[in-house]
């Protein structure tokens, strides 16, 4: 078939590099091949027992139709109790929609806010899939290059300074790739200056449950008109589940539940009853959280050790984002080198922007200990034969 007849809106969406080496990587393990994965952001953890009976509960008592556009009323209260235990705020129901995962939030709330001729603004490096919305939904996608001296995150600063209109701001806290972690202050600056320049802001909060700092808050406390995306997939090791929500302020609610209507009819019923359940796995969470920390210190103890450059500590999530520049080898070259050469799964820089996209690298802890020292060992090795 010819590629007239795929959609121009098409042509500037870029590929997911990570999945593709997933996918190269699982290959090589077809084959026989052993592979540490570094990669994939995915947790390694199983689903906590307590929602897994719940979905078999549910799927035994038939309850597998159709559920309201906007989630389970009873989901959307138990999120409800979340943010009111956790960070003690009462958000409005209302303004609580469940969604087929953060994907599903980010599809919705795109389709309703931007369109051809509108600026969509996110950092870089940045998580790709925030511009690949932008891109299907004919915005302009703006860029902004973050470095180590503010920690990889914009400021208030950055937005100041633009000569054009910031329609939309997406930032992710803690930060898919690099791990840092705003403080109240600076989203409150952010917000404060997308407001003078009558932009909206959005935060997506989908690893706020894996954050070392005592920097915890939710943007939701800051403003009502800030859209806060969060999820089920990292903190609650229910990736597959495919099942996240979003905070909206009132006026968008009606917008959101026709676009999902629309596009998905509901979130998927079984997934929606198994989560019921996921706020009372406090211990599961607890130790999963403790055990990426112990993880963190190790992979970043061990590159520094090997010469990655590492200046800011990750606060939050599970990545750390590395500099290479000292060995002179793209981040392409470098990673599908040590996948072939060293065997170990990693991701180049590219994935999350332009900006010194071929001298930086992401690593994933979210693999075991043992696993990981293992991957450490190769590339120690690897990297003691480029001397």
């Amino acid at each position: 078939m010819e590629n007239k007849y795929i959609s121009k809106r098409l042509e500037k969406v870029t590929p997911f590099f990570v999945m593709e080496l997933l996918e190269a990587a699982k290959e090589m393990e077809a084959k026989g091949e052993d592979i540490v994965h570094m990669e994939v952001g995915e947790p390694d953890f199983p689903t906590p027992d307590i929602v897994k009976k719940e979905a078999q509960k549910a799927i035994q008592e038939d309850r597998t139709f159709y559920t309201h556009s906007l989630g389970l009323a009873e989901l959307r209260e138990k999120i409800q109790e979340y943010y009111l235990k956790t960070y003690g705020i009462d958000i409005e129901k209302e303004r609580i929609i469940i969604t087929n995962g953060t994907s599903g939030a980010f599809a919705i709330i795109f389709l309703g806010l931007l369109e051809k001729g509108k600026n969509l603004i996110i950092s870089d490096p940045g998580y790709p899939c925030y511009k690949n919305f932008g891109y299907l939904v004919e915005a302009n996608v703006c860029m902004i290059p973050v470095t180590e001296q503010t920690a990889y995150m914009l400021t208030e600063e950055h937005i100041a300074n633009l000569e054009y209109k910031p329609d939309l701001l997406v930032i992710s806290n803690p930060s898919n790739p690099t791990g840092s972690v705003y403080d109240i202050k600076t989203i409150k600056g952010l917000y404060k200056e997308i407001l003078k320049r009558d932009g909206l802001l959005i935060v997506d909060e989908i690893y706020s449950g894996l954050n070392y700092s005592d920097k915890r808050f939710t943007a939701a406390s800051i403003s009502e008109d800030i859209f806060v995306v969060d999820g089920f997939s990292k903190t609650y090791a229910m990736t597959g589940w495919r099942l996240g929500w979003m905070v909206v302020p009132k006026w968008f609610t009606r917008t959101a539940q026709k676009i999902g209507q629309n596009v998905y009819i509901s979130s998927p019923s079984i997934s929606q009853f198994a989560s019921l359940k996921a706020f009372d796995a406090e211990a599961d969470i607890e130790m999963m959280k403790n055990t990426y920390k112990k993880r963190r210190d190790f992979m970043v103890r061990e590159l520094k050790d090997m010469g990655f450059y590492i200046p800011v500590l990750p606060e939050g999530a599970f990545y750390i984002y590395a500099g290479i520049e000292k060995w002179g080898i793209d981040s392409m070259d470098f990673v599908k080198r040590v996948l072939y050469e060293a065997k170990v799964a990693i991701t180049p820089g590219y994935d999350f922007g332009n900006f010194r996209a071929g001298s930086y690298i992401r690593f994933s802890y979210a693999n075991s200990l043992e696993r990981l020292k293992e991957g450490c060992s190769r590339l120690r090795k690897w990297i003691g034969g480029l001397r």
